[in-house]
């Protein structure tokens, strides 16, 4: 990306506000490039550095619940030349890492995530089957998500027929970790003081839904209640009339790497909740199996 280069705040917004668990995409970025020769390499690298701290900080910004940003206030925020900025976002929406809302701030987008997916190809191939299988037995949405800081990306997702409704349409990418089902399911093993420390900064008042969390001692209590069923029932967490119930998926180790999740509205899922437990559990089971 021949516009990108190094800002003048380079180590602060490098860090990003990064969680030293934090899953992601390494040392992948939005490249797009053949391989530099040796003379290029510096360059090639200032410009990976940069384009990634944008997109990074986009992706803070998000996961904050505030207003995203648009060019303008990223540019602030990155100590940038608006005209600097506005180049290398146009090139990040171009290659597929940024995308701009109707309003024209911007929110990370699907070659980002897709990056993020390709650390364990397997996993993300093997799961549309368990995903398509989950939708269609209970008319819902099904969804494969993992934790970044206090972010839930989401890796892929699936519905049943009939059942792209406009709920389902503005389901995003990205999501808070404190007011989802997934996201409670990511914290499984976390306790509340680890919750804290995690949410630490972060303004939950006026995100979500309408039993959504408000602190970390909320959270807490939540996945409390929660754990006798090995299971997250979100009633409304995210959004008004929309439940979520969501397993944790563990690796070999035993420890929690991705969440697995059937949505749907509240009426439709909720008598049939046992099985949907059943189920997911068992979906769980199998995706901890392809780690």
């Amino acid at each position: 990306m021949t516009a990108f280069g190094p800002d003048k705040r380079s180590e602060r917004s490098a860090q990003g506000g990064d969680s030293p668990d934090r899953p992601g995409p390494g040392g992948s970025g939005p490249s797009g490039c053949g391989r530099p020769g040796r003379s290029s390499g510096n360059s090639t690298a200032s410009s990976l550095r940069a384009g990634l701290r944008l997109v990074n900080a986009v992706i803070d910004r998000e996961r904050s619940g505030r207003t995203g940003f648009n060019v303008s206030r990223l540019a602030d925020e990155m100590g940038l030349e608006r005209s600097k900025a506005s180049r290398m976002t146009q090139e990040l929406c171009d290659k597929g890492f940024l995308e701009r809302r109707e309003d024209s701030t911007l929110r990370a987008a699907h070659e980002f995530f897709a990056l993020a997916a390709s650390l364990n190809p397997g996993l993300l191939h093997s799961s549309r089957a368990i995903l398509r299988r989950l939708a269609i037995r209970h008319g819902a949405g099904a969804r494969l998500s993992v934790r970044d800081g206090v972010l839930v990306r989401l890796l892929r997702a699936e519905s049943s027929p009939g059942t792209a409704d406009q709920w389902l349409t503005r389901a995003t990418l990205v999501t808070p970790c404190w007011c989802t089902g997934a996201g409670r399911a990511l914290l499984w093993d976390h306790t509340e003081e680890e919750i804290a420390m995690l949410l630490a900064g972060y303004e939950l008042i006026g995100v979500g839904g309408p039993n959504a969390a408000h602190s970390a001692a909320e959270v807490a209590r939540a996945n409390a209640r929660d754990a006798p069923g090995g299971l997250v029932t979100a009633h409304g967490e995210f959004e008004h009339g929309i439940t979520e119930y969501a397993a944790p998926v563990r690796d070999a180790r035993g420890q929690v790497f991705a969440a697995v999740a059937v949505l749907g509205r509240q009426n439709d899922l909720a008598p049939h909740e046992e099985l949907v437990r059943t189920d997911l559990t068992a979906a769980a089971a199998e995706l901890g199996n392809l780690s």
